[in-house]
């Protein structure tokens, strides 16, 4: 696996635009899932500690996935769980959906995964994903949308001390979509309102009764 691994880095540099790759384990990165949705931001991480050389055990699985990438937002990086909470959770089997095809473990038993979910609402409207360095871990970056933000490709193999593209973020402006609708909507009232005002103004004053 470690040879695998060479080959990828000295032909990609670590940017996998390549046709994919299928591993018979997980080498020595994670996966990461990026979801880039109207003004938030998704991450899946996942460590197999029952196949990566590089992870001994669940422990180290999980300050794995929480160290392995931080958020380039307006010139600082910052861990992820200094921006959102993750949640953490064992699993057995890989995406579906994944670039990367990896084998069964031997003798036919179940992965051995721990993923972390995060979720983050960016207050900017630029933001990027890297990988800190002197991390000992790379990470394959991939996405279920048409490709990545910013790359023609639907995934990327970052290593230490790289950076993907910079991701754009679109904000809701669902202020201006409300004046939009309100607009048409008091257009059309007001002849209404304007003819009821005229009525009520030509109306005679109710009689006033005499104390």
């Amino acid at each position: 696996m470690t040879r695998i691994c060479s080959i990828i880095r000295s032909l990609a540099g670590g940017a996998i635009l390549a046709p994919l790759f299928a591993f018979g384990h997980a080498c020595e990165f994670l996966v990461a899932r990026l979801e880039v949705k109207t003004g938030a931001v998704a991450l899946e991480i996942t460590a197999d500690y029952g196949a990566n050389p590089l992870i001994a055990d669940e422990d180290a699985a999980r300050a794995a996935v929480k160290r392995i990438l931080q958020v380039r937002a307006n010139g600082q990086p910052r861990s992820l769980e200094d921006l959102a909470p993750m949640r953490l959770e064992r699993r057995t089997q890989w995406d579906a959906e994944a670039p990367a095809s990896f084998s069964p473990p031997p003798d036919d038993q179940e992965h051995q995964l721990l993923t972390a979910t995060w979720r983050w609402q960016p207050d900017g409207t630029e933001i990027a994903f890297a990988v800190p360095k002197g991390s000992h871990h790379d990470v394959l970056l991939w996405t279920r949308d048409e490709h990545l933000p910013g790359r023609q490709a639907k995934w990327m193999l970052l290593i230490e001390g790289e950076s993907t593209p910079v991701i754009p973020i679109q904000h809701n402006g669902s202020g201006w979509w409300y004046a939009g609708l309100l607009l048409p909507l008091l257009i059309i009232a007001w002849p209404i309102t304007r003819r009821m005002l005229s009525i009520n103004r030509k109306s005679p004053a109710p009689p006033r009764l005499e104390p």
